[in-house]
């Protein structure tokens, strides 16, 4: 490999044997660089190395790409963007040796986890602070029973509880199945996980006591917080989508588990009875631990349902109480409407016992009738009167019932014309288009 390191990216390992443990820093090509073991590129005492690494810097890299690919044997695929973005996968590949047995083992995973701040005070902190908590490892297993495990990209908590759980109290039996850092690896991701679950019922929680909850208690309207709620559950929708890849995260560990011991006992007639017995011994153990952490990621699984159906179940609670809150201001407005019209018809009524009796004296008020010596007289020309109040009468119905045609007749033109327009704009902008590439095409012809 002619080609030198770009990235200048440095690895932290973390080394375990009984006999030495000890932890270093430097680039790939330092810590990789055994060359007594091809199958083993570390210290020749190391029995189980944790490496930390920047897959970002790396992938960028070809230099420390292909080092890992080379010396641990990483798949080439696995440095793709589309592994990158997904949310969680799981795969394993093993090689025989000459006898049949498992020579290596390599395998790959990812997961997420949100992992939620202190539970906030939503008079005081109502915003909710998480991240992204990623499990993104890479273990290789030779028949020694040596260890690489890589992390990439670990945040400070995940970092620390790795080390602490793969590199220590670990027993020699334990060394000899390849799966046995998924123990605690799922181990570590229950407790998270749970940490999470728990962290979201807290605050659903809380929504439940609220005093407001009660509308029976309440003189007003209470004022909810509908972009709180929603907030939460769109962090609740998170948590069951990562659950969902842990549970089968778990489900495909044990299955490759079970399908490596079922390669084991094909071959066992050609194995040693020692290495035979070594390893179902450390098989069994591990199996019965994955059991149990698959179950537990279940059990965790379902109390993310129940907070899911506990949180839809406060929405649609406060949304029919603001809606019976609305319906009852709508029967008090009809109560209030009906009062009104109650004392508008009884206004009418008076209006028309006194409308007779305006007529009449509005009429015998007018010039046409004298009443000069006490003796009531009619002009002639009292004719005039009725020719006008008929003219006056027909126009004024004429105009009330034409003025209601007329002023639909115009709607209906106004929206017909706004339609028209909206389907002439898009013929509009497509010939503009059409002269501009025609235009393109005349500039750019002249100049071969």
């Amino acid at each position: 490999m002619t080609e030198k390191c770009k990235c200048n990216s440095n690895v932290d390992i973390s080394v375990w044997s009984q006999r030495v443990s000890y932890k270093k820093r430097g680039t790939l090509e330092d810590l990789l660089s055994n060359p007594e073991d091809v199958q083993w590129p570390f210290d020749s005492k190391a029995e189980v190395v944790l490496m930390t690494a920047k897959a970002n810097q790396i992938r960028e890299c070809t230099f420390c790409r292909q080092i890992l690919i080379e010396r641990l044997r990483m798949p080439q695929f696995w440095w793709s963007d589309t592994y990158k973005r997904m949310n969680g996968y799981f795969g394993s590949e093993c090689v025989r040796n000459t006898e049949g047995g498992i020579g290596s083992c390599s395998t790959w995973s990812r997961t997420l986890v949100k992992h939620f701040a202190a539970p906030p005070i939503p008079a005081v902190t109502p915003d909710i602070h998480y991240r992204w908590l990623k499990f993104n490892l890479f273990t290789r297993w030779i028949e020694s029973g040596r260890m690489v495990i890589v992390a990439f990209d670990p945040v400070d908590i995940v970092r620390e509880g790795l080390c602490e759980s793969l590199l220590q109290n670990i027993s020699q039996d334990e060394l000899q199945d390849p799966f046995w850092p998924y123990i605690r690896i799922l181990e570590e991701l229950v407790s998270l996980q749970g940490t999470s679950i728990w962290s979201l019922r807290n605050l659903i929680r809380t929504t439940e006591l609220s005093p407001t909850r009660d509308h029976r208690n309440l003189r007003n309207k209470p004022k909810y917080n509908y972009s709180r709620l929603h907030d939460i559950a769109r962090h609740a929708i998170h948590v069951s989508e990562t659950l969902d890849l842990s549970v089968k995260l778990s489900e495909s560990i044990m299955r490759e588990h079970e399908q490596l011991m079922a390669s084991i006992s094909d071959f066992e007639s050609r194995l040693t009875s020692e290495k035979t017995q070594l390893f179902k011994r450390a098989y069994f153990n591990t199996r019965s631990r994955l059991t149990f952490f698959s179950h537990a990621l279940f059990s965790l699984r379902c109390r993310s349902t129940s907070n899911h159906q506990r949180l839809h179940n406060e929405i649609q609670l406060r949304f029919h109480t603001d809606s019976q809150y609305d319906s009852q201001a709508s029967v008090e407005i009809n109560y209030s409407t009906k009062s009104d019209s109650t004392s508008m018809r009884w206004i009418a009524i008076v209006s028309l016992v006194f409308l007779p009796a305006n007529l009449v004296s509005s009429v015998f008020s007018t010039t046409f009738f004298n009443t000069a010596n006490g003796v009531i007289t009619v002009t002639t020309d009292f004719w005039i009167y009725w020719v006008v109040l008929v003219v006056v009468t027909a126009a004024t119905m004429a105009f009330w019932f034409y003025l209601p045609r007329l002023s639909s007749e115009a709607d209906t033109r106004s929206n017909h014309s706004t339609a028209s327009y909206g389907e002439e704009k898009p013929l509009r902008s497509f010939m503009h288009g059409v002269r501009k590439e025609n235009t393109n095409l005349d500039l750019s012809t002249s100049y071969v």
